[in-house]
C-alpha cells in the first residue's frame, strides 16, 4: 500500500505530520491538547490528507526502537512538521525538497 496515493480518489496525499489519537475516545488531540491526556492514552499515528478529494488517513507512527536512531540530530520538517535527519536533502514524510 501506498501512503502517497489517494485510495478514493487516486490523487496525492499530503503528510500532515505525527498527531496523537486517544484510545477509547471520538475525535483526535493536537499536540495541544496532550498536557490534559496520560502519554498511555494516546496513540502516535501519521495523518495523511488528499488534496483532491479531502479524504483523511491514519497510520500507527514509526516508532523508532531503542538502539536503532543513527545519532544525526533531528529536526522538524518546514512544511509538514514531521521530525527527520537534519542531513535530509528530501523530507521522508512529505518528500518537500529541504535545501
Amino acid at each position: 500500500m501506498r501512503r502517497e496515493e489517494c485510495l478514493r480518489c487516486g490523487g496525492r496525499m499530503t503528510c500532515l505530520g505525527r498527531q496523537y489519537l486517544q484510545k477509547g475516545a471520538p475525535g483526535w488531540h493536537l499536540q495541544g491538547d496532550l498536557k490534559r491526556t496520560s502519554p498511555e492514552d494516546l496513540l502516535p499515528v501519521e495523518a495523511w490528507a488528499c488534496a483532491g478529494c479531502g479524504r483523511l488517513e491514519f497510520y500507527l507512527a514509526q516508532m523508532d526502537a531503542p538502539g536503532e536512531r543513527s545519532g544525526i540530530a533531528q529536526v522538524p520538517c518546514p512544511f509538514c512538521g514531521q521530525l527527520h535527519e537534519m542531513d535530509d536533502a528530501r523530507c521522508p514524510c512529505c518528500g518537500k525538497r529541504l535545501y
